[in-house]
Order: C-alpha cells, then sequence, then structure tokens
C-alpha cells in the first residue's frame, strides 16, 4: 500500500512538473510572439519614415518637405530651396505678381468680397502631431500676402487636427499652429499683428475622412476666416 501511495505521488509530481514546463514554454513563445511583431511594426515605420521624408514629387532633387516650389518643370534647375530663377524672381518681387482671387467666409456668415460664390480651398497644411511651418507652405504665405495687401481687411487664423491624440492634445495643437502662421505673417511678411486673431478648434472640424493618411494630411491645416468688425 505504502508503494503504490509512493508510486502516485510520483506520478502527480512528474505531472506537475510536465505542467509547470508546459506553461513556461508557452509563455516564452508568447513573449517572443510580440517582441518579433514588435520588431516588424517598428521596422514598418522607420521604412516608411524616410521614404516620405524624402518624396520628390517635381523631381528637381528637392524633398517636397524642403520645397518652396512644389510644381517646378522637368529637367529645370533649380536652387537649394526648390525654385528656378524664374520663380525666385517671381517671389522676390511680389508686387508684380497677379493677385490671387480668394473667396473667404466671414465672421458674420457671409463671403468676402461679396461678389465672390465658392469659398476658396487655401490653407496652410502641417506634418503630424507638429506646429512648425513647412517650406512647402511658402507658395500659400505668398499669394495670401499680395491678397492681404491689396484687401486690407482682418483675418481671423483657425487652427486644426486630424483626429489622432487626445482632444486636449488636440486643441492646444491647432491653436499652436494658428501661432506659427501668425508668427509668418507677422516676422517674414510685415503685417501688423493686431490685424490677426488666433483661434483653435481641435479635430471637431475635418475637412476629410481621418480613417484614411490621405484625409488626415487635409485635416492638419490653418485655415482663414475675414473678420468682420
Amino acid at each position: 500500500m505504502k508503494i503504490a501511495t509512493t508510486a502516485c505521488s510520483v506520478r502527480t509530481s512528474m505531472s506537475l512538473n510536465r505542467a509547470a514546463w508546459l506553461c513556461n514554454v508557452f509563455y516564452k513563445a508568447v513573449l517572443l510572439l510580440i517582441c518579433l511583431l514588435s520588431s516588424a511594426i517598428n521596422s514598418a515605420i522607420a521604412a516608411d519614415k524616410p521614404i516620405r521624408q524624402w518624396q520628390d514629387t517635381d523631381i528637381d532633387g528637392v524633398p517636397d518637405l524642403k520645397d518652396a516650389c512644389a510644381k517646378t518643370v522637368a529637367n529645370q534647375r533649380v536652387d537649394a530651396s526648390g525654385c528656378s530663377h524664374e520663380q525666385q524672381a517671381l517671389r522676390l518681387t511680389p508686387s508684380l505678381a497677379v493677385m490671387p482671387n480668394y473667396c473667404f467666409n466671414t465672421s458674420n456668415g457671409k463671403l468676402f468680397p461679396s461678389s465672390c460664390s465658392e469659398m476658396s480651398s487655401i490653407a496652410v497644411r502641417f506634418e503630424f502631431a507638429k506646429a512648425q511651418v513647412l517650406m512647402s507652405q511658402q507658395q500659400v504665405f505668398e499669394g495670401l500676402s499680395r491678397w492681404l495687401n491689396a484687401t486690407n481687411v482682418p483675418l481671423v487664423l483657425i487652427g486644426h487636427t486630424d483626429s489622432i491624440g487626445e482632444a486636449r492634445f488636440n486643441q492646444h495643437l491647432s491653436v499652436e499652429r494658428a501661432q506659427q502662421v501668425k508668427q509668418v505673417l507677422v516676422q517674414q511678411f510685415g503685417f501688423a499683428a493686431d490685424r490677426f486673431q488666433v483661434k483653435g478648434m481641435g479635430s471637431t472640424y475635418p475637412v476629410a475622412s481621418n480613417q484614411t493618411a490621405y484625409g488626415r494630411e487635409k485635416n492638419r491645416r490653418v485655415e482663414f476666416l475675414v473678420n468682420v468688425q
């Protein structure tokens, strides 16, 4: 009887050891799988980032994020900012350029000027989670500068974000983007600071779907509203 009891205890001990061993193997396999998935995701992100940073749509040798003249004709010689000699001359003599026919909403729900019928889609675009103004947005500022010089109206600069991130962070980011646009208009183009008001809307007013990268890129913007006083 004692021998049978001992044999039973040995089998029980062996079963427990085997179960513990199997649990340990399973645990290590799960950890390995998590590590492999994490590594694959990080590799995909790292591979995508340099591609986007060095994307050159007009094939002029200057990445889009640093290109102040994004639609240069193919095989045309450009400077470090991505502009040809003719484009640079136009940038340096804005008074000779044609004033854009912009049409903006006003703070009282109308359009300005009153002769226009469709709001312009002009906006300053931003990278994900950043408020820094890109060189690629220089032409937007130059066109807006000519329009402001000709119209002499005050503007509300309205910042927006995509839907990624917490609401509090996006609200702060949208205000910071509008402030950065104001800073460029004041410091680089010489407009009076009191001509601009700054407002942030967070992610509450998207113009495109936040379900796609293209839509989120469209939503990261600062728009303009004519302030009727």
